[in-house]
């Protein structure tokens, strides 16, 4: 990203003004993460990051005003000689001209923001983090089901849009139909969401388009979600890998993250929407360490060992019979 590129597209998100060094505006930040240049100020220019956004606040311009103008200069320009890309002042607080003048002569961007540097940093690492996270584009549906974020996929015209729209139609959610933009946040992250030019449309066969927020209330769409599950569509029987018993959670990966995955063949006369709020009732009883399946396992495995069992002199009561 250009301090340009920063500039405009961050503008109302960071409330930040230009005042110096418009020639670099072509520089480009290379890091999510900014940085305070106070030991730096002290002295220490070796971790200076020459891509990274330097932001300045209360401390580093009292520190910069508690001196002479010679002196302001000579903390300044070891600073500057490492190439920095831009410079951001908090608080809206007045730079000092020594730094204006080297924003200057450097070409390095000068901007000032009246928002605390607490709040400015947490929303351009926001900002940022948002532009340089890894991303894929998946020709798939995504709803919000009970809160977990199903990624539904497979072959075009399966099914995919009807599906969510029987769940919207029962209170769930829809993040984005036909096209998934998936972001990777902090390394293990999924985060799924919608072109904003289509956001709450989905086209559905034989219907056409239709806009879910006018139909059902902006309550039955969000912009975007935390993806927790994938759904595969395929069509005909149970395929030979599909574990018909769910003792072994299947996982697929996306952006190098492992996310759970179930697959559903497609037949008449079967709802996929049921079968897809089921799975995810079933992962939410999975996040609590309930797990129908290993536990029948666990009871099968101790009457096994029960002699009696294993003799066939198991006996039924009238209760049993009942």
């Amino acid at each position: 990203m250009t301090v340009g590129e920063l500039l405009e597209t961050g503008r109302e998100h960071l409330a930040v003004e230009l005042v110096a060094g418009e020639p670099g505006l072509d520089k480009r930040i290379t890091h999510q993460r900014i940085q305070k240049p106070g030991l730096a100020m002290a002295g220490y220019t070796g971790f200076i990051h020459p891509g990274r956004v330097q932001v300045f606040g209360r401390s580093e311009i009292t520190c910069l005003e508690a001196t002479d103008a010679a002196e302001r200069r000579a903390i300044l320009e070891p600073i500057f000689n490492h190439d920095i890309t831009c410079v951001a002042v908090t608080k809206g607080l007045e730079p000092p001209q020594q730094l204006v003048e080297l924003c200057e002569e450097r070409a390095v961007p000068l901007f000032i923001s009246p928002m605390l540097s607490s709040t400015f940093i947490d929303r351009l690492n926001h900002f940022l983090d948002d532009f340089f996270a890894p991303r894929v584009t998946v020709h798939a549906v995504m709803v919000d089901v009970l809160g977990v974020g199903m990624l539904i996929r497979g072959d075009s015209g399966i099914g995919k849009s009807e599906a969510a729209l029987e769940l919207i139609m029962r209170g769930h959610r829809l993040v984005s139909d036909d096209i998934v933009e998936i972001q990777c946040r902090q390394a293990e992250v999924l985060v799924g969401r919608g072109p904003e030019l289509v956001r709450s449309h989905m086209e559905v066969r034989g219907l056409g388009i239709i806009n879910i927020a006018h139909l059902f209330g902006v309550g039955a769409t969000r912009h975007r979600k935390r993806l927790e599950m994938v759904v595969e569509l395929h069509k005909g029987g149970l395929r030979s890998d599909c574990d018909r018993l769910g003792l072994d959670q299947e996982h697929t990966e996306i952006l190098d993250v492992q996310i759970p995955i179930v697959r559903i063949p497609v037949v008449p006369g079967r709802s996929v929407a049921n079968l897809v709020e089921v799975a995810a009732r079933s992962q939410l009883l999975r996040l609590k360490g309930l797990h129908p399946a290993a536990e029948l396992e666990r009871r099968l495995q101790e009457a096994m060992a029960n002699p009696e069992f294993v003799a066939g002199r198991f006996e039924l009561d009238e209760g049993d019979l009942e």
